[in-house]
C-alpha cells in the first residue's frame, strides 16, 4: 500500500467537508438575502443549505477521489477535478429536489412555516 492509497480516503473526506462548508456558506448567504426580500421562507433556506452542502461536499469528494485514483496532478489534475466535480454537482442538482422546486409532500418537509 502506497502513501497515496493510504492518504486518499482521508484527503477525500477532508475535501468533502471543505466542499460542504463552502457550498453551505454560499447557500446560506444567498438564502438569507432571499429571506429578507421575502422570496423564500426560513424553512426553505434551511432545506436549501442542507441540500447544497451535501451536493457540493459529494461533488468535491468525487473530484478529489477520481483525480487521486487516476494519479493526475498539475494542470491535468485541476482540469480533471473540475470536470468530475462539476459533472457530479450537475447530476446531484438534477436528481435531488431543492426546497424551492419541491412540493410540500416530499421528504424535504422539515418544518411548518407561519
Amino acid at each position: 500500500m502506497t502513501t497515496t492509497t493510504r492518504l486518499l480516503p482521508v484527503i477525500t473526506a477532508s475535501a468533502a467537508a471543505t466542499g460542504a462548508l463552502v457550498g453551505g456558506t454560499v447557500a446560506a448567504v444567498r438564502g438569507t438575502i432571499a429571506v429578507k426580500e421575502g422570496k423564500i421562507t426560513k424553512c426553505e433556506l434551511a432545506k436549501n443549505v442542507a441540500t447544497e452542502s451535501a451536493g457540493t461536499g459529494l461533488a468535491t469528494a468525487a473530484g478529489v477521489a477520481v483525480t487521486g485514483i487516476i494519479g493526475l496532478g498539475g494542470f491535468a489534475g485541476l482540469l480533471g477535478f473540475t470536470i468530475v466535480a462539476t459533472s457530479a454537482k450537475i447530476l446531484w442538482d438534477k436528481t435531488v429536489p431543492s426546497a424551492s422546486t419541491s412540493s410540500s409532500n416530499t421528504t424535504l418537509k422539515c418544518c411548518t412555516d407561519e
